[in-house]
């Protein structure tokens, strides 16, 4: 029954629209996939049975997705249909599911716009799915009002009790000189939250920031500037503070039970010569408990990068870490990419490192002009993790439509 009522809101949609462009995408994958409610019993995470994932298996699985977008009378009417299946080749440990990403339908006019149905809304506040509608009005040349509300279904499915809830956003946008002023709030089940973004140029130099405050448990939710300035045509800098309070989260060792962490980082880029770049980053993550460091550098170039880093701090980790890559586009549509990153890091209380090399390969190639097919693989050495050290897929995309 579901896929006739998909067969036949694909076919009504192909019949309205005046101008109709999307994507059908076929292909095998291979490894551990996204969790999704279903799988927490599976897999071992949050269960009582069973506390490890299953690591000896390869989920292999095929996944088919259709992507579609359409619109008549003069773009007066819009709607957007997002919809991917996903089959296990096993009976046991896979899960073979239909997600629904978007399917709505939207009506625009001269202040704005009107949607309804399924809407994709991903923001540091919202993710996932939104069975419900939204709204856009201008009430002036610089004044904005926009509302989201609905059902929050994550991961796209069709349905699910156990993350279905009440969800309603809105915020206020305010365009005033070289700045944009953002003041939203948003409502759920479980918290409210209320806060302001910003962006804008002052002095030559770019800003951008948050700020949100979780008005259920009375503390910080987030926060965050970032600036950037650009002394001359060579040279960039930046710098970033960022300040995030984790989910109630658990997997097996790893516990995070809403903690708040602050994260600064300091950059410079310099242009070596036309499409070559040399990037120096410095990182400190804090939590209430210890401070980690991270450095960064990498050269860019047209068709290759290489890096280095190095992690430690008060955790007692340690990791060195070298990444050398190249791509190269041919005339005859054919790109191709690979790379190696060896790294030697070291777990919390044990003396001896442990050496460890991933490598990845991407292959694409335009069969036709609207015909893709696309080629992905990774391999970890010294996987501790999962038994299977291979990730990756084939696919093949077909592109209709202007």
């Amino acid at each position: 029954m579901k896929k006739i009522l998909l067969l036949l809101l694909c076919v009504a949609s192909t019949a309205l629209s005046g101008n109709i462009k999307g994507s059908f995408s076929t292909g095998v994958f291979m490894g551990t996939p996204f969790w999704n409610s279903e799988s927490y019993q599976l897999y071992g995470l949050k269960s009582s049975d069973t506390t490890t994932v299953l690591r000896n298996d390869t989920y292999a699985r095929s996944v088919n997705q259709l992507r579609l977008k359409g619109d008549f009378s003069d773009k007066m009417f819009e709607y957007n249909l997002n919809i991917l299946r996903s089959d296990g080749f096993q009976s046991e440990n896979h899960i073979s599911n239909t997600k629904i990403y978007e399917v709505y339908f939207k009506f625009n006019y001269s202040r704005g716009f009107v949607q309804a149905g399924r809407l994709f809304a991903f923001s540091r506040w919202i993710m996932g799915s939104i069975d419900g509608g939204a709204a856009s009005y201008a009430l002036s040349k610089n004044i904005t009002v926009n509302a989201l509300g609905g059902m929050n279904v994550k991961y796209g499915k069709l349905y699910d009790s156990d993350y279905a809830q009440a969800l309603g956003y809105a915020d206020v946008a305010f365009k005033m000189d070289r700045f944009l002023f953002k003041v939203k709030g948003l409502y759920t089940e479980n918290v409210s939250k209320a806060g302001v973004d910003f962006r804008g140029k002052l002095w030559n130099i770019g800003i951008s920031g948050n700020y949100g405050y979780d008005i259920t448990n009375s503390q910080i939710a987030d926060g965050g500037l970032n600036l950037i300035y650009s002394p001359s045509s060579k040279w960039t800098l930046s710098g970033n503070y960022r300040l995030m309070r984790t989910d109630m989260w658990e997997w097996t060792d790893f516990n995070f039970k809403g903690s708040l962490i602050e994260r600064v980082l300091a950059g410079v880029r310099y242009k070596m010569f036309s499409n070559y770049y040399l990037d120096f980053r410095q990182m400190a993550s804090m939590t209430i408990k210890r401070i980690e460091y991270l450095s960064l550098v990498n050269i860019t170039g047209k068709y290759f990068n290489v890096g280095f880093n190095y992690l430690i701090g008060e955790s007692g980790k340690k990791r060195i870490g070298i990444n050398l890559g190249g791509k190269y586009t041919m005339n005859n549509g054919l790109y191709l990419a690979a790379g190696v990153s060896p790294v030697s890091y070291q777990y919390n209380d044990y003396y001896e490192s442990l050496q460890t090399t991933a490598y990845y390969f991407r292959a694409a190639y335009k069969i036709l002009k609207p015909l893709q097919v696309s080629l992905n693989f990774n391999y970890y050495q010294n996987n501790k993790v999962l038994v299977d050290n291979m990730r990756g897929g084939l696919q093949l995309r077909y592109n209709f439509g202007s």
